[in-house]
């Protein structure tokens, strides 16, 4: 696979806004599917499985002990993954499902990494405070910086690692039969959006409010049989028409 020490540097580097720097978010799917699709050189692959990522798994986020699957060597990986099998001539959504599916399971390798590291920094943690209690800043200081870099090597180790054993899958996708690959193609175009827009419904509408998703696509659908207005304003339609049954819903949830 091409651009492997890049990737590995990049996605090391992207590792450590998750919990050590910043958290300016550039760590999400929707940010390393695009930067890691410039560098291979598939953008529009890069983005289009970084979206369907976030998608897939945006409830999943860290909650007091939980520590979620590591998406940003995820989306990383196969993305890269993906371009590496578009380039040998693979149908680029067969490839981005198949590059998912193999990325997982190292996604969750990198996630029991990082929880072996974090009881490993306990023991950092408590000798940064006998360090900071007797006034000796510097080392404190200077445990920081091991503890960051201690982290960035474990991301550059594990993309790095995560390359390695999804370049050496590549040749079983093009083993696959045909009636298999559409299975994949089709993975990609229909269910695994659909899988994604359910989560996102399941995220941020309250079982009472599935009414207005009802008519909202329902009004869409009645319009666009009609055949007399535009898209935009269908969409439009659409929007006001949940709105004001979100208000109406609401107002009767007060009012009870």
């Amino acid at each position: 696979m091409p651009y492997w020490l890049p990737l590995s540097l990049l996605l090391g580097l992207l590792s450590l806004d998750v919990t050590a720097i910043g958290q300016f978010m550039v760590s999400r799917p929707i940010v390393v599917g695009p930067l890691v699709g410039l560098v291979t050189g598939h953008p529009e692959l890069g983005l289009t499985l970084g979206a369907l990522t976030e998608l897939l798994w945006i409830a999943d986020v860290p909650v007091g002990s939980h520590l979620p699957m590591d998406l940003c060597m995820l989306s990383g990986i196969s993305v890269a993954f993906a371009s590496e099998l578009v380039g040998r001539g693979a149908d680029p959504a067969a490839a981005a499902t198949y590059a998912l599916g193999i990325s997982i399971p190292l996604a969750l390798l990198s996630t029991e990494a990082e929880l072996g590291l974090r009881k490993f920094h306990v023991r950092w943690m408590h000798f940064a405070q006998r360090m900071a209690l007797g006034n000796h800043f510097k080392t404190f200081e200077g445990v920081n910086t091991a503890v960051l870099l201690e982290l960035f090597l474990k991301g550059c180790l594990m993309a790095f690692l995560g390359l390695t054993v999804a370049h050496a899958t590549a040749n079983l996708y093009f083993l696959l039969p045909s009636p298999v690959v559409k299975g994949l193609r089709d993975a990609a175009l229909w269910l695994l959006p659909a899988l994604g827009g359910a989560a996102v419904i399941d995220l941020v509408l309250e079982k009472r409010m599935a009414l207005t998703l009802f008519l909202s696509m329902a009004l869409i659908l009645g319009l666009a049989l009609l055949g007399h207005l535009q898209s935009a304003e269908l969409v439009g339609l659409a929007v006001l028409s949940g709105f004001g049954t979100i208000l109406l819903m609401a107002g009767k949830g007060e009012t009870s």
